[in-house]
């Protein structure tokens, strides 16, 4: 394995932050408002919960396994034909996780920001740019992580500080008015929220300071869920139960209310439109990339760059398969939920059981 990048553990926060952090974060008051009402912050924080345990054990994977890469370590614990499966599934997952994103950021610039330009378009363009940064090596994305992440917690943190004069938190009132079953519905729809910290699979391999890793990923996430958690209870602040359920993207809303002191810059929805789309940005380059890399590993060539350009085509068409909004989280969504939690659950669970056992035996 090519030992060249470095990465600090700034940069692993940076990744993940700008990873996860995308599109979904904007529709996730109105998904868990449909399903917990009020309650929906419960599904939030037992979301960010569930993904530390997960972090622990990918991190105790490459623990186990020094100077080994992913692709190395699978291939050695599950066997080469099983774990060909398992890249497979993960390969599909990615383009999946690509194609809803680029298609939910093409719908949201058409009906925001350029309504009369074809969504085709958008669609193709991000993709292309996109594709530039992946073509490079794993640290190039960190680095971008690393300047995104600390644009998008400004700006979330900007947008709730300025919201709280407003503020009604009697809106929030009653909790803990949902049942044991809504709130597991709940938690099953803030997956696709808090997907993306399993792209330091990809990028563990070359931290500097790996043991300090599963310290600042948990931080990360930690980071993540606070956000999520503090603009559904700002939204909730500013918006009735009611109108958060009947808006697609209620934060999106929650920007177009705000005003800065003095009024030097009114209507923020535009500034939070482009910051968002380079929160995407940097949530699309690592998935890119690993796809990219999957499929270098699987032919067995030296470079992921061609695999890259070959993807664009099949991204495209993929994002483009769903009719409609409403479509795009029933089909797309349906399968990413299926793949992601293959992928990003069982999987890794798996190498380091069988891994664990292994050991053992050869005791």
């Amino acid at each position: 394995m090519n030992k060249d990048p470095k990465i600090s553990n700034i940069q692993v926060r940076g990744i993940i932050v700008s990873t996860v952090i995308g599109v979904g974060v904007l529709t996730l008051p109105n998904t868990l408002g449909a399903i917990l009402g009020k309650d929906g912050w419960m599904a939030i924080i037992i979301g960010g919960l569930l993904s530390f345990p997960l972090l622990t054990i990918i991190n105790g994977i490459f623990k186990k396994n020094p100077g080994k890469d992913y692709f190395e370590i699978g291939k050695s614990t599950l066997g080469n034909i099983i774990f060909t499966i398992c890249l497979i599934i993960f390969l599909a997952y990615l383009i999946i996780f690509l194609a809803f994103v680029t298609r939910n950021l093409g719908e949201l610039i058409k009906a925001f920001l350029l309504p009369t330009t074809p969504v085709e378009l958008i669609i193709f363009l991000f993709i292309l740019s996109t594709s530039y940064i992946a073509s490079y090596e794993i640290d190039v994305i960190a680095r971008a992580g690393y300047f995104i992440y600390p644009v998008i917690i400004g700006f979330a943190v900007l947008v709730i500080i300025v919201s709280l004069p407003t503020a009604d938190f009697t809106n929030v009132l009653p909790v803990f008015q949902s049942d044991l079953k809504s709130i597991v519905n709940g938690v099953k729809e803030t997956f696709f929220t808090f997907t993306g910290f399993e792209m330091i699979l990809f990028v563990i391999p070359y931290v500097e300071e790996k043991e300090k890793t599963l310290k600042s990923s948990i931080l990360a996430m930690g980071i993540v869920t606070l956000i999520n958690f503090a603009l559904f209870i700002m939204t909730l602040t500013q918006f009735s139960i009611e109108e958060i359920k009947r808006h697609t993207y209620p934060v999106l809303m929650l920007a177009k209310l705000i005003d800065l002191p003095g009024y030097f810059l009114q209507n923020l929805d535009g500034v939070f439109m482009a910051i968002w789309v380079l929160a995407i940005f940097g949530s699309m380059a690592p998935a890119y990339f690993g796809a990219g890399k999957i499929l270098c590993k699987i032919f067995k060539t030296k470079s992921h760059k061609y695999f890259i350009w070959m993807l664009i085509p099949l991204i495209f068409w993929t994002s483009l398969i769903p009719r409609n909004f409403e479509e795009l989280y029933m089909s797309l969504g349906k399968y990413f939920n299926i793949l992601g939690f293959i992928s990003v659950v069982i999987v890794p669970l798996s190498i380091f059981i069988v891994g664990k056992i292994k050991k053992k035996v050869g005791k």
